[in-house]
């Protein structure tokens, strides 16, 4: 399989008053239109790694060293400008609440218009056609209106959507989703999973995507990694053998689903008692 994600050996320390070791020894690998979950408590250091694939971690208290490579670019090694292009258009990530992500005063055409126009250089009027491209593609109603909505115009789950269609207008690689489904209700939550794993195979990309819960690790993913806290690091790595495409009701209900549902809860369950 080849790797589009390769990280080994990755540490991440933060300091200032006291020092904080949130990943320790990290190895871990993505391949092409592979989905890996990234299942652990809190403290393990899911976000934190997910931060560091795309360098968006404070420069003067993080202190990283190891190897993170994207498509056989050093990441670690990029330069502003680099890094600029680089995110978005390889590497693009969907926030845990959108509402922090996306910005109050413009609208959200806007927002995904001018990510195109810096990424492609493409002309307004382009740009805005992608937006609403995008806008339907992530089954907003009325996406030709929405255009001109702000996020708090909008619902938690028409945010998330919005999310999602800035996160993928320039068409990246590699997409990071941290806890995408946290901050929804039940319903919006099982709609945004749906949308996630569709989107994956029309855009044929690869996802890490992180969570607490393990039905939506294993529902989602092809892999589950689990990580254990104090600092990070690899505790369980898990195959998802499960036909697709999966069902919603039907596929929790096979005997492979509850057998890594119970091997991962045993894992969480362990590493509790060693936090």
């Amino acid at each position: 399989m080849t790797k589009l994600v390769d990280i080994s050996g990755l540490n991440i320390r933060f300091t200032g008053e006291r020092t904080v070791y949130a990943v320790n020894d990290l190895n871990l690998s993505l391949g092409n239109s592979e989905v890996l979950g990234l299942l652990g408590e809190s403290g393990s250091g899911k976000s934190v790694t997910l931060r560091a694939l795309m360098r968006l971690l404070p420069k003067k208290r993080t202190e990283i060293s190891g190897k993170v490579n994207v498509m056989e670019r050093d990441v670690l090694a990029m330069n502003d400008e680099e890094l600029s292009s680089f995110r978005g258009q390889t590497v693009s990530m969907i926030f845990q609440e959108p509402g922090l992500a996306l910005d109050p005063v413009y609208t959200i055409g806007d927002q995904i218009a001018e990510t195109v126009m810096r990424h492609e250089g493409a002309s307004r009027a382009d740009a805005m056609a992608r937006a609403l491209q995008m806008l339907d593609v992530v089954r907003i109603p009325s996406a030709k209106r929405r255009l001109k909505s702000y996020p708090h115009e909008m619902s938690g789950g028409m945010r998330q959507r919005a999310m999602i269609a800035l996160a993928l207008a320039c068409k990246p690689k590699v997409l990071l989703a941290d806890e995408p489904t946290t901050a929804l209700d039940a319903t919006a939550q099982i709609q945004i999973l749906l949308l996630l794993r569709e989107l994956q195979r029309e855009f044929g990309m690869s996802v890490i995507f992180v969570t607490h819960d393990l039905e939506e690790a294993i529902y989602l993913g092809d892999r589950v990694i689990g990580l254990l806290p104090h600092p990070g690091r690899i505790g369980i790595n898990v195959k998802v053998d499960l036909p697709r495409p999966r069902d919603q009701l039907a596929t929790r209900e096979m005997p492979e689903f509850l057998r890594l549902r119970r091997e991962l809860f045993d894992f969480i369950k362990a590493s509790e008692g060693r936090a």
